[in-house]
């Protein structure tokens, strides 16, 4: 994870790479090229999901043979890497491969690696603050989803208008990655400018936020672990996860619906089954826990509060709310302002 400090050390002339939008010969000519491989494909194997896999290497040069173990073991469609650490020149075998790099020194740099055997040409999306390579996968039913790696370095704030450039190149969307954004629906802890910029962003354009249960992050010279890779979702739904396979704190991985077509969705309720609630969380934390230092105390809250977040996302339910909105009476409305 790249600090603020030395991003601004770091971060002098142009590093971010903004590929041109592709032309429609060049488009053409990818898909003919695609689809001209074996019968063997996506398209042909798998109809209702898509894996996409998410990881801040932090530098993949050290980690190349575990990496390439890795996606030869679990075979994720997608996978996407941040601060991948790469020049212009720098290959990865075995995928196709759609990169940002930066170009005036070793540092960041934004990985798409794609399945050879998945229908899809280059998305490109104009950015000046996300590293945010992208692409655009030809479903079975000849539909489009678009797919994002994000890495957002820590300096700054993350522009709206930037999210709507991404969110708005299809109908189908998926945006995975490293925010460094933190916000009380995903991550542990104290939440950032850009967590609630990313929070209310997601709420006002009917948006599906993916995030593991467990952190994410876990700061070498801090005992306070966070959550900054999750995923974003358009039009489509999912489940998140936490893996370990790799040497990492930042690994996510992403089962995607593809087949989902969620509609636009104005007032939901979202409701919780107490009872059951009381019953799983009950059993998960033992009656006598040991602590006998600042770490274990540190320890076992984190450990508490994982538990109460996976139990209350897996027993809470959202009801759509139809018709118009009922304004509350200023009596009531008076009493519960802050």
């Amino acid at each position: 994870m790249t600090t603020e400090k030395e991003y601004q050390k770091s971060h002098t002339g142009v590093w971010l790479t903004i590929a041109a939008p592709p032309t429609l010969d060049s488009v053409s000519k990818w898909l003919t090229s695609t689809k001209a491989k074996s019968e063997n494909t996506f398209n042909s194997q798998r109809h209702n999901c898509l894996t996409v896999v998410s990881w801040n290497a932090g530098d993949i040069k050290p980690k190349y043979n575990q990496f390439k173990y890795f996606a030869q073991e679990w075979k994720p469609d997608v996978i996407a890497i941040q601060e991948t650490h790469l020049y212009p020149g720098d290959k990865l075998v075995n995928y196709t491969t759609h990169r940002t790099d930066r170009l005036t020194h070793r540092g960041g740099g934004n990985a798409l690696l794609v399945r050879n055997s998945i229908d899809h040409y280059p998305n490109p999306i104009a950015s000046d603050s996300f590293e945010n390579p992208s692409i655009a996968i030809i479903l079975p039913n000849s539909q489009k989803i678009t797919v994002s790696s994000i890495y957002r370095p820590p300096r700054g704030f993350i522009s709206k208008d930037e999210l709507n450039r991404i969110f708005s190149s299809n109908n189908n969307c998926i945006v995975v990655g490293d925010f460094n954004a933190k916000h009380r629906a995903w991550s542990l802890g104290r939440r950032n400018k850009n967590g609630n910029i990313i929070n209310d962003y997601i709420c006002n354009n009917n948006l599906i936020l993916l995030a593991p249960p467990e952190s994410t992050h876990f700061p070498h010279n801090s005992n306070n672990p966070s959550t900054l890779d999750f995923g974003v979702l358009k039009n489509s739904s999912g489940a998140a996860t936490s893996l370990n396979e790799l040497c990492s704190d930042h690994p996510a991985s992403f089962e995607i619906d593809i087949n989902a077509n969620i509609p636009a969705i104005t007032k939901t309720l979202k409701t919780t089954n107490w009872m059951k609630f009381y019953d799983i969380v009950k059993r998960a934390i033992p009656d006598n826990l040991s602590i006998d230092s600042t770490k274990d105390f540190d320890e076992v809250i984190n450990k508490i509060t994982s538990v109460i977040l996976t139990v209350i996302n897996q027993y809470s339910k959202a009801k759509i709310i139809n018709g118009p909105h009922k304004n509350l009476p200023p009596r009531i409305t008076n009493k519960i302002t802050l």
